[in-house]
């Protein structure tokens, strides 16, 4: 139980520290996407891994990156849909709520089919 409570205070501080920077980057850095690139620091992903790796091994430590390729695969999948329906739609809150559903499916998928390749390794 000690261990999940430390777990979760380090996933929460990690992610919390790069939301800041990015906050902080783009206010003081005058070319904006420039925090657009710190937004996609891959800090989640990092504390997931070190977090399998340390509590369950190496072996469900690959498994979770192995994850987070689908989930990155995703994510630049909801970056392009957020450029496309933002600007064709003329809302960011509209076109960022497609985004996210184009995120989930193209992530699910990615994960569904790398799974399902028998006899080589998986996403």
């Amino acid at each position: 139980m000690k261990n999940d409570v430390i777990e979760i205070g380090l996933r929460f501080f990690m992610g919390g520290l790069a939301v800041i920077t990015c906050w902080i980057v783009s206010l003081y850095v005058p070319v904006k996407f420039i925090s657009g690139v710190f937004a996609a620091f891959p800090v989640v992903m990092v504390a997931a891994v070190s977090m399998a790796g340390v509590r369950d091994g190496n072996g469900v430590a690959a498994a979770v990156a192995r994850g987070a390729v689908a989930g990155m695969i995703g994510c630049a999948a909801c970056v392009l849909s957020a450029l496309y329906f933002i600007s064709i739609l003329n809302s960011w809150p509209l076109g960022l709520g497609i985004s996210l559903i184009v995120w989930l499916a193209v992530a699910t998928l990615t994960n569904l089919i790398g799974c399902s390749r028998k006899g080589r390794r998986s996403l």
